[in-house]
């Protein structure tokens, strides 16, 4: 209250909100890679072993059987376009910092 009338501000909730917005980092790269990187190499274990016959059956069966982003086309479809020896050598500086569950498969050369 001021001079007898109440001052109005943002209720309570839409202030947090706005200011936790505003002061929310972007999300980084590392941990959508750290995410996202895993299943893609694991995409080429399957296409290596024989599990799927093709690329495009792996990117199919990933967009429809988990919800992996349409847009992106699929795993395989998301590493060649981002570049395989990109993806791999992103797999390997993981798999240095964090461990062998990073360690890109053999099948790597399938998709050049």
């Amino acid at each position: 209250w001021k001079d007898g009338k109440a001052q109005k501000s943002k209720p309570p909730v839409e202030a947090m909100l706005n200011s936790a917005a505003a002061a929310k980092p972007a999300p980084e790269i590392e941990i959508a890679d750290r995410l996202i990187l895993p299943m893609v190499n694991v995409c080429v274990a399957c296409l290596r072993e024989g599990i799927v016959d093709s690329a495009d059956l792996v990117d199919g069966a990933m967009i429809f059987g988990t919800g992996f982003a349409p847009f992106r086309g699929g795993p395989l479809h998301y590493a060649r376009k981002r570049g395989v020896e990109e993806v791999r050598a992103k797999l390997r500086e993981l798999q240095a910092a964090h461990g062998e569950r990073f360690r890109p498969d053999d099948g790597w050369d399938l998709l050049k």
